[in-house]
């Protein structure tokens, strides 16, 4: 047996209250330390970034200073050795480190560890540096030791200013860049080159660094404090506002289960059927107008109770009437087609309502012959039903062997024109067939056009002829045509309720299916092929509502 738990709505309230104050509170407050906490690691990465960034501006900063401040040294010391040499001329270029106070010029110190040399244009023989084995020695040779200082030591020979950054290994092995700037001694044919490491005019940075290292790690201890402090006070919160609520709730959950329990009791009173029972609520909201509601709904009740009984006897009685006209409608139609030697005939209404406004019949014409009638009225439901009784009772009382087709549509068009005031009019195809002669003598009155098929014959026959619906002028004129009718030839007869059925698709029947289904089934029967052609719409509308009567007429030579 499985065990259901019931909770009264207080409870539900409570525990709806808690649920949402807990999540809610809970989503806020892990929110709020989460946000703190992103904000702390924000202000701890934006501080290091900030620094980061800082030495990264400070170092290119004094880098670009240290490399002015070589680019002087080197263009200072390459005037000083041009004023020298003027007043001292030394002809044999390896002489020149002999000279002291010329090497004194030449070799002075750039930065820390830097120095500036000499050294001669085209040939690149160092002539004073302070490696005394390198002295007089063709550079050259480094060529490929050296690629990256060559390719800066290079472009100087022609006596061209040149510059730029290149690596260096120390003794110990450590590899450091170092900056290079040679400018030519005017008036001589030698070169001054200042060099030393870019780092030494950087190192300020690196004290810089650490001060704000420090000074980040004290900024982040303080948030941290901060969130910590702010995480205890939401605590706090948190309880005293869960306390305050679970108050509130219980307040409000006496106040609203109290008018609910009244209205339960009365739901259940006038569920028992005890119309006359009273609810009493005075809560002054709307629990109160929820009871007053209730109480009207007890006396709408009994007078609508009252009122059904009413109507369902109506409608039981309209129903009723209907049926019975619907008897009568059919009663109108021939209950079989007439047996005509040669032929076959057979024919069937669908009305889309209870009673409709489309009829066949078959009239004899004389002792031979036979009218065959197929009709639509306009509209729908009892009113189409009695202005089709009155069409086809009119039309029948003016067929006459002693008048043609024509006429006798046109005696019955004025006999309805003159008794109807309803502006109604109903389209007919109005066929005469001579059985001896095998022909069908023809009218149509706005009528579609029959569809005959030929024997052997792929192609179809339209049975068109010109003339308006039946009720819409007194005095008409209607084009008769007759055709003769031949063994295995087909014709028929229909209402747009045929051609103009749709399906889901919003798209019509037509008439080229009912010709496909008329060509494969007119070896069948006349009223296997009524049937198949009825079968085929009403599956082809599955599921839309049938909105126009449909009615089959199919006459076939044996």
């Amino acid at each position: 047996m499985k065990l259901r738990l019931r909770l009264s709505i207080g409870t539900k309230l409570m525990g709806s209250f808690l649920f949402v104050l807990i999540v809610s509170l809970g989503v806020l407050g892990y929110f709020t330390v989460f946000k703190m906490n992103e904000i702390g690691r924000d202000a701890e990465e934006s501080s290091i970034s900030l620094g980061a960034s800082a030495a990264a501006d400070g170092t290119r900063i004094l880098e670009v200073l240290g490399e002015s401040s070589i680019q002087q040294k080197a263009m200072d010391v390459a005037g000083q050795v041009s004023i020298y040499l003027a007043s001292h001329p030394v002809n044999d270029p390896q002489d020149l480190n002999k000279d002291p106070e010329l090497v004194k010029i030449c070799l002075q110190t750039v930065g820390e560890t830097g120095y500036t040399s000499l050294y001669e244009q085209k040939t690149g023989i160092m002539r004073i540096l302070p490696n005394a084995e390198l002295i007089n020695y063709d550079l050259h040779n480094w060529s490929e030791k050296l690629p990256a200082w060559w390719k800066i030591y290079a472009l100087s020979l022609d006596g061209s200013i040149s510059s730029g950054y290149y690596d260096w290994q120390d003794a110990d092995g450590k590899v450091r860049e170092k900056f290079m700037y040679m400018v030519p001694v005017e008036g001589t044919p030698y070169i001054v080159a200042a060099t030393t490491y870019i780092d030494e005019f950087s190192k300020p940075i690196v004290l810089m660094e650490n001060r704000i290292a420090v000074g980040t790690a004290e900024s982040t201890d303080n948030i941290q404090e901060k969130i910590e402090n702010t995480r205890n006070f939401f605590i706090i919160f948190f309880v005293a506002v869960l306390v305050v609520v679970c108050v509130i709730v219980l307040w409000l959950s006496q106040m609203i289960t109290t008018p609910i329990r009244a209205l339960t009791a009365g739901s259940e009173a006038i569920g028992k059927g005890n119309l006359d029972y009273r609810v009493e609520v005075h809560s002054g909201d709307e629990l109160e107008g929820l009871a007053n509601s209730f109480n009207r709904m007890s006396s709408d009740l009994r007078r609508y109770t009252t009122e059904l009984r009413r109507t369902t006897a109506e409608k039981e009685r309209v129903e009723k009437e209907l049926e019975i006209a619907r008897g009568i409608q059919q009663s109108f139609l021939p209950e079989s087609p007439p047996v005509i030697e040669g032929v076959e005939l057979a024919a069937l209404s669908l009305p889309a309502k209870e009673v409709g406004g489309d009829f066949y019949d078959f009239i004899p014409v004389g002792l031979n012959k036979w009218g065959l009638v197929i009709a639509d009225v306009s509209g729908k439901g009892v009113p189409a039903a009695l202005f089709m009784a009155l069409s086809r009772t009119l039309v029948r009382a003016s067929v006459s062997d002693t008048v043609t087709a024509s006429e006798t549509i046109c005696k019955a068009n004025e006999q309805i024109t003159e008794n109807d005031r309803s502006n109604m009019f109903v389209t007919l195809f109005y066929g005469v067939l001579d059985p001896v002669k095998m022909s069908l003598t023809y009218v149509s009155a706005g009528h579609n056009p029959p569809i005959k098929l030929s024997r052997g014959a792929q192609d179809m026959i339209m049975l068109k002829a010109r003339g308006v619906a039946l009720g819409v002028v007194p005095d008409m004129r209607l084009e008769e045509k007759e055709i003769a009718l031949d063994s295995n030839d087909v014709v028929v007869l229909y209402t747009d309720g045929v051609t103009e059925a749709i399906n889901d698709k919003e798209e019509q029947f037509g008439q080229e299916r009912m010709l496909a289904i008329a060509e494969e089934t007119r070896h069948l029967p006349a009223a296997e092929m009524v049937q198949r052609i009825k079968d085929a719409v009403l599956e082809f509308s599955r599921g839309q509502p049938q909105f126009d009567d449909i009615t089959l007429m199919v006459l076939k030579i044996k």
